[in-house]
């Protein structure tokens, strides 16, 4: 047999939730009236490898770099839906399962599919849905390797597909915003709606000054994003009338913040952030630790500005948005905030282009 080699990468953003995150889960965002999530891209990239050789004895690598573990598979373990593989990479398994279905002949090759992802374990930055958005991308150039991916035509497909394959791996609901981060990076406002979501880029000038203001810690704890939005779900569904007033709070507060970025007011963006963490912070016990706390206490200190924790909370990753980019500032920030015991400073630069995925033939 002739060898033949496709070599993908893919590449995709993490986001930083700047406001609105958990209404992004269905059907949460049914029930509250404006719902939206405003994030943006940065720099800590999810990347995805496809390495697909023609060969007589045809296996599947499927392989995490950044959680060590790596597998070795037939064609017919990875065709059985029984077959599981190992935690690590079910997700792996279960998506390059589902594009086998739509390759002519995936069992003549021998293929290794391999991510890396450079935002910490459990950051709260969306990594886990960003390497699924990067796992896709180059899945769907797998099998079409001559068509190029046009996400303003395909993007939401593949959005759901993600979701939907995320939730079998999570047995719970996962949120939306994650894989528009992604799939489309810059900063953006997602209005969730019946049937249909609207997305809007907002402009690049807008991403550089807002990034310019932000600076991200990661608090040196890992997250678990599921417990904490299982049990807001839980409450919301519910209907408990506390848990429903924080979550419109948060609605009232993102919708402010996208006012605030409109018109580059960002002492209006620091006041709505502020308020947005206000009403999310007190939605369930541990979604801030008390090393958060102590960090968020030494900032005010020094000068005016928001503190949010990215995600779920519980741990992983928080930022600290300063009124300006005043060089001056920055460091006294840095350094009053790392010298907490287990915090450090996470350096990252905006993203505006979202999934990039790069085929090469050999």
């Amino acid at each position: 047999m002739s060898a033949h080699k496709t070599h993908i990468n893919a590449t995709c953003p993490v986001r930083v939730d700047l406001a609105g995150g958990t209404v992004d889960i269905w059907p949460i965002y049914l029930l509250l009236e404006g719902a939206r999530t405003i994030n943006y891209g940065i720099n800590l990239f999810a990347q995805t490898e496809i390495i697909a050789e023609s060969s007589n004895q045809p296996q599947v690598t499927l392989e995490s770099t950044d959680q060590g573990a790596k597998v070795r598979l037939s064609w017919e373990q990875v065709l059985d839906p029984q077959e599981q593989g190992s935690k690590e990479l079910t997700l792996l398994l279960r998506l390059l399962r589902k594009f086998s279905e739509k390759h002519p002949n995936p069992t003549s090759l021998d293929l290794t599919l391999r991510t890396r992802a450079l935002s910490p374990a459990g950051a709260g930055l969306g990594g886990s849905s960003a390497l699924s958005i990067s796992i896709i991308g180059a899945l769907s150039r797998w099998v079409h390797p001559n068509q190029p991916l046009d996400l303003d035509t395909e993007g939401d497909a593949l959005i759901a597909l993600t979701r939907d394959v995320e939730s079998q791996v999570l047995f719970g609901p996962a949120g939306l915003q994650d894989y528009y981060g992604a799939a489309f990076g810059g900063l953006q406002v997602l209005r969730w709606g019946l049937g249909s979501n609207e997305r809007e880029s907002l402009p690049v000038a807008t991403l550089r000054k807002l990034a310019s203001r932000t600076l991200l810690f990661y608090s040196g704890k890992s997250r678990n994003s599921g417990i904490n939005n299982w049990q807001l779900y839980k409450n919301f569904i519910d209907r408990d009338p506390a848990t429903t007033q924080k979550f419109e709070a948060i609605v009232r507060a993102t919708a402010e913040v996208e006012i605030g970025l409109a018109e580059q007011n960002f002492d209006a963006v620091i006041e709505a952030v502020t308020a947005e963490w206000s009403a999310r912070k007190t939605l369930a016990s541990g979604i801030s630790t008390p090393e958060m706390e102590h960090a968020w206490g030494a900032v005010q200190k020094i000068t005016k500005s928001a503190f949010k924790v990215c995600g779920a909370g519980g741990g992983g990753c928080f930022f600290v948005l300063l009124p300006t980019d005043d060089p001056m500032m920055k460091p006294k920030v840095i350094q009053t905030v790392t010298s907490i015991p287990g915090i450090q400073s996470l350096p990252f630069e905006p993203v505006a282009h979202g999934l990039d995925v790069k085929v090469k033939f050999e």
